[in-house]
């Protein structure tokens, strides 16, 4: 008679140990969903940045090849103004450089210009610093050809390596943590 309840007190530990078990499963459940949840969320707003850059990037390449059209359209019409200001750095001797106004408002490059600088802002706000140096660099390149103070190489360089830096800034991995998974 001493060992008549031994069965119900382990029927009712075996019940107890099923319920923990229970329990622990669905927790472990519910964070693994979650985990998966901001993983996902991480990797949604990774892609969403990414094409985001890839649409600003050929954006700004597009108005800049623009206004480098329309700069060296109106330096080759002879069309901008000369700089009578006194601030800017004298030319040497027999210099073939001459100064000439960037533009007069209302003409196609001063509206190539003003479109070039609010994707500008764009630019920078989706790449940041870095890569707001290579849009200004472009940008004070083609500012410059329509100066007089660059050429036309200045303006190819600048192209070309905002380019690159663009193109590597859109196709990098943004994800960055550890493996979802483990290995």
């Amino acid at each position: 008679m001493a060992w008549e309840w031994l069965g119900p007190v382990m029927t009712a530990v075996v019940g107890v140990a099923g319920v923990a078990g229970t329990v622990w499963t669905a927790n472990a459940g519910r964070r693994h969903q979650l985990d998966a949840m901001k993983v996902q969320g991480v990797i949604s707003v990774a892609v969403a940045l990414t094409a985001e850059k890839r649409l600003v990037y050929a954006r700004f390449l597009q108005l800049s090849r623009a206004a480098f059209d329309e700069a060296r359209s109106l330096v080759s019409s002879g069309a901008a103004l000369p700089l009578d200001e006194e601030s800017l750095p004298p030319l040497p001797a027999g210099s073939e450089i001459k100064y000439t106004g960037r533009y007069e408002v209302g003409t196609p490059f001063a509206l190539a210009m003003a479109e070039l600088s609010k994707c500008y802002d764009e630019v920078v706000i989706v790449g940041g610093h870095e890569i707001g140096v290579h849009a200004t660099a472009v940008i004070s390149a083609i500012s410059g050809h329509a100066s007089g103070i660059g050429d036309v190489w200045d303006v190819n360089r600048a192209l070309t390596e905002a380019s690159t830096a663009l193109h590597q800034d859109a196709t990098k991995p943004t994800v960055a943590g550890p493996a979802p998974w483990p290995a």
